[in-house]
């Protein structure tokens, strides 16, 4: 059986209390995790990786975590643009990860429409095992 190949958008694991670690342990999937996997030595490299694997994933999850977060956006669109038939459409295979305290707030309502929207690791990991 071929396990569900998940994309882990975001956060470094150093900054965001190895966040992805918990995620690995789940049995069923198959991660890419950009960090390991992809060669991060400047933009010629890791860009064109990280879309690739992007582009391959059945799954993203997304923890853009408080600080700006220009490339998870990045990849949370090209996920979203490569996994809906029409421009509005939410994607039930991308989950996002928005703590509370991340602002501008007024952008939540925005990002509710791409995916699912959860508050913290634990809820993503529930969430991504229901679609596995």
């Amino acid at each position: 059986m071929n396990k569900l190949k998940v994309y882990l958008a975001g956060q470094a694991n150093e900054y965001e209390k190895n966040w992805k670690e918990d995620f690995k342990k789940l049995g069923g999937f198959e991660f890419y995790d950009w960090e390991f996997q992809s060669n991060q030595t400047s933009p010629d490299t890791f860009y064109p990786d990280d879309l690739k694997a992007v582009k391959k994933a059945d799954i993203l999850v997304a923890n853009p975590g408080i600080a700006p977060s220009e490339a998870t956006w990045i990849e949370i669109g090209y996920f979203l643009a490569n996994n809906t038939n029409k421009p509005g459409e939410t994607c039930k295979e991308l989950i996002i990860i928005w703590k509370e305290d991340r602002s501008p707030k007024w952008s939540i309502e925005f990002v509710k429409k791409a995916g699912v929207v959860v508050g913290s690791v634990a809820e993503a990991i529930l969430e991504l095992k229901k679609l596995g």
